[in-house]
């Protein structure tokens, strides 16, 4: 009896243990700030694309960026990584500006925030999405 709740003392330890390294979920539209977006610039280091959307283009930046599914626990470090950034600046109806960082495919970021693990798919629909709302 007492080996047996031994191995279930152990078990329960060893669940816990991985349980707290379990992602911790946010949801990208806590990169925003309150108000109303009136227009959007994007453009990219180091290659320099520069787009500017406004209205419904706009808007689906806005939605993309709210709707991400964002890690706020792992282990990767991202400022050992390389490749490109999006630099989203966000222009509010009251004159604040807000920047996002969306880089390498992999992390985002608020100017002033912490860096969030995308999923490489969702990450990557940002690509698609400017691609659709330029053309």
């Amino acid at each position: 009896m007492k080996k047996l709740m031994t191995m279930v003392l152990v078990f329960i330890c060893v669940l816990g243990t991985v349980g707290c390294g379990q992602q911790q979920q946010v949801q990208g539209k806590q990169l925003l700030a309150e108000g109303n977006v009136i227009n959007i610039d994007v453009s990219s280091l180091p290659e320099g694309y520069n787009y500017s959307f406004t209205g419904e283009n706009a808007k689906a930046i806005i939605d993309y960026l709210s709707n991400l599914n964002l890690d706020s626990t792992f282990l990767e470090n991202p400022n050992e990584y390389t490749g490109m950034t999006w630099v989203i600046s966000l222009e509010y109806d009251n004159g604040d500006v807000l920047t996002v960082y969306h880089f390498g495919n992999k992390f985002i970021r608020s100017e002033k925030g912490s860096w969030y693990k995308m999923t490489y798919d969702e990450a990557n629909r940002f690509h698609t999405l400017l691609y659709e709302l330029k053309n």
